[in-house]
């Protein structure tokens, strides 16, 4: 069941589109990231849903609600939404106390004095703020507004709650560890999410479902696994991972009845259900699917080592194959390889292909691979 659906929501500024055509479904209870490159439109979207801006035309329905349509003429206003924000900036009243500030929309929604109080001492446990109700948003660190600003998410207990990158003025030590919060928020409200990024990691680490934007269009939508290990398109396939995906120059072919995919001097067997004609083509593969080897071996390619990167549990190794730069990770912590030249090999079941026009997946009819072999 969709929590919120949005239907042919166009939106312009002047005479710029920001949003040419978008459709979504966002089921309950669900964590939705909007990930994007700045101005893809996953603010614009998300500010539809709350009201703040209005769309051109279209359709919003919140818990089955329509709160917006340009056909019948409805606008249902941000604040009789139901709906509990994060922004970037905190959004915290600085002439208000930390306790004023969490409770003032219970204070406005007249509930018990009582009621307010329980869930006060509740939200400020939940964020670890316990006994800084009375002090201003001056006197916080920018880790402890954050966690005000989350408090105050959950002393309101809203269905619906949208988030607009609200870690991105944090160190990354705060933001690892707000990530966390905001995960356990999620689980214990069972409250319908959005939240908007431009970091990957967010999106991978938190994420139900994640939608991938460009250009105010959805180029992907789907669990992480799926947009990691099978993007739709070039664009999902580059934005996505770090360090980035190689993308590689090759030849498709058939040879005795094989798909077979030349690169520099190694042919390797393909699918034969890839739905791909033959002739040049890029392929993509991660780097941590490249097998590096000391020894030369039938299915092997030789590489020059360039830099060595150790990030403690893993090292980016960056390659040289005949003039092409590939980069390879392998899980452990080097800060030097033995060999300078050393040897690479590409599973041919962890290959992807894209036509090199539309930038589009060509797709594999049948799952069975085949092995590399020498040239």
């Amino acid at each position: 069941m969709s929590e919120i659906t949005l239907r042919n929501i166009t939106k312009s500024y002047g005479s710029h589109l920001a949003l040419p055509s978008l459709d979504l479904d966002i089921p309950k209870g669900s964590f939705v990231t909007l990930l994007g490159p700045s101005g893809c439109g996953k603010t614009t979207t998300l500010r539809v849903i709350a009201g703040l801006e209005q769309a051109t035309t279209g359709e919003v329905v919140l818990g089955g609600k329509t709160v917006y349509s340009s056909q019948t003429g409805v606008f249902v206003p941000p604040e009789r939404r139901g709906l509990g924000f994060i922004f970037q900036s905190y959004a915290l009243w600085p002439n208000m106390k930390v306790g004023r500030n969490i409770t003032l929309a219970l204070s406005e929604a007249k509930q018990p004095s009582h009621v307010i109080k329980e869930r006060l001492t509740e939200a400020l446990t939940k964020v670890q703020l316990t006994g800084l109700a009375d002090r201003y948003p001056s006197e916080l660190s920018g880790g402890q507004q954050q966690r005000v600003a989350v408090a105050r998410l959950i002393a309101a207990r809203n269905a619906i709650l949208l988030m607009d990158e609200p870690l991105s003025n944090l160190d990354a030590k705060l933001r690892t560890e707000m990530r966390t919060e905001l995960k356990r928020l999620h689980r214990e409200l069972e409250a319908t999410t959005v939240y908007v990024t431009h970091d990957q990691v967010e999106a991978l680490t938190m994420s139900d479902i994640i939608v991938v934007m460009k250009d105010g269009v959805i180029q992907q939508q789907g669990s992480p696994y799926e947009i990691y290990h099978d993007p739709a398109n070039l664009f999902v396939a580059e934005f996505i991972g770090d360090p980035r995906i190689n993308l590689l120059d090759g030849t498709l072919s058939t040879a005795g009845g094989e798909r077979i995919l030349r690169f520099q001097d190694m042919d390797i067997s393909l699918p034969a259900g890839l739905q791909c004609s033959e002739g040049p083509v890029t392929f993509a593969i991660r780097p941590e699917n490249i097998s590096i080897v000391e020894r030369q071996g039938p299915f092997s390619l030789p590489a020059e080592v360039d830099i060595v990167q150790p990030t403690g549990s893993q090292t980016i190794i960056a390659l040289s194959v005949k003039g092409c730069r590939i980069t390879a990770l392998i899980p452990r912590f080097e800060t030097s390889l033995s060999r300078k030249n050393i040897w690479i090999e590409f599973p041919a079941d962890k290959l992807t292909f894209f036509d090199k026009d539309s930038g589009n997946r060509f797709p594999v009819i049948q799952s069975v691979v085949g092995a590399c072999h020498a040239a």
